[in-house]
């Protein structure tokens, strides 16, 4: 049976890195997806002992996670904005710093504190241009009246999202409206809080943008494109064993749809993880423009060209995948190196594909 071993000492390693580059930033350590695919709980335990106490979700479920697993009095911010009573009371039940984007959301959320006889904190959501939740630019007034007008919701921060961290023109000029929204409320005498708007793209792209605090996430596993170029470690792998051994003649056909042929006489292994574990799977597009079109022929183009090869690593030889990714195994050839039964198969899975295997965090 296959598991992924999530590596600590390599995810303390990215952080060492990471709050160097925060400096005096809060650091939000932001779980959403389950961790990423981790596990939310144990994601934030590790973040804990390395000195993070500020943690961020998208789901109820992932915060119950982090309350259950003992980080009962850590701030936890819910990244999404909502009105539905059901999800406000039990965010409220669980103490988290709730999101508000819309005038519904405040009314929502006072109706129900007032009938607990209770506060709550809260930030506001400010929409620079992702175009999803949060108050539009302009909006100045109605995001004042948050902080004056609801004696059940304390505002305790304002932030906003950027959609395209690696642009400078871009970025830039949502950080414009988005500051100058904020010198608009302050100059009404308004304590905004902690002001935030850097993901882990705009974290490490502009440093003059970290303000408060900075929300990181997939930087913290290393899983981001300038991440070896920043030192960054991929903190886990997929690990197996080889289930079988055989030598196929030359000319034998290997796996589904006759995608590999052999060229010659070849030793492989039938090795236990395939496609439903996460192995080799791609996501869809889901753009329509024409540049983004183009660019996504671009890289198919590219890949056929350097012919680029699925590898694992067995015994610490890489090894090339031959033929299609099955559903729960694939095969390999290790006809050029020392290969048994049983022996490691390291392969490297995205976190957030995972699927059907056991998480494990080691040393």
């Amino acid at each position: 049976m296959g598991a992924y071993i999530v590596e600590t000492k390599k995810l303390q390693h990215n952080l060492t890195i990471l709050k160097e580059k925060a400096k005096t930033a809060t650091i939000w350590g932001v779980v959403k997806g389950n961790g990423y695919g981790l596990g939310a709980a144990d994601l934030a335990l590790v973040l804990r002992n390395e000195g993070i106490n500020h943690f961020a979700v998208t789901a109820i479920s992932e915060a119950r996670a982090l309350r259950e697993a003992g980080l009962t009095t850590e701030p936890i911010l819910m990244l999404r904005a909502t009105s539905n009573r059901e999800e406000l009371e039990e965010m409220t039940d669980l103490q988290l710093i709730c999101t508000i984007g819309a005038i519904a959301d405040a009314e929502a959320l006072e109706n129900i504190c007032r009938e607990k006889e209770t506060t709550v904190q809260a930030h506001v959501k400010l929409d620079t241009g992702m175009g999803r939740f949060g108050f539009l630019t302009g909006e100045t007034e109605t995001v004042a009246s948050l902080y004056r007008d609801y004696p059940h919701i304390h505002i305790t921060g304002i932030y906003t999202h950027f959609h395209s961290g690696s642009n400078p023109e871009v970025t830039e000029t949502q950080f414009r409206t988005f500051s100058q929204e904020i010198a608009s409320l302050k100059a009404m005498g308004i304590d905004v809080g902690m002001v935030h708007c850097c993901n882990s793209l705009a974290f490490w792209n502009f440093p003059h943008m970290h303000l408060d605090g900075v929300r990181l996430g997939s930087c913290l596993l290393g899983r981001v494109g300038y991440g070896r170029r920043a030192g960054l470690q991929s903190v886990g792998y997929g690990l197996t064993q080889v289930e079988a051994l055989k030598t196929l003649p030359k000319g034998h056909n290997v796996g589904y749809s006759r995608g590999c042929r052999l060229k010659r006489e070849s030793r492989v292994a039938v090795v236990g993880i395939g496609y439903i574990h996460g192995f080799s799977v791609e996501r869809g597009y889901d753009v329509f423009r024409l540049r983004d079109c183009l660019r996504s022929m671009a890289r198919y183009l590219k890949y056929l060209l350097k012919r680029r090869r699925l590898t694992v690593e067995v015994n610490g030889h890489t090894c090339p995948v031959l033929g299609h990714v099955g559903m729960v195994n694939m095969v390999v050839d290790v006809t050029d190196i020392p290969c048994a039964l049983h022996d490691p198969v390291k392969v490297q899975i995205n976190p957030l594909d995972l699927k059907e295997l056991d998480i494990r965090y080691e040393p």
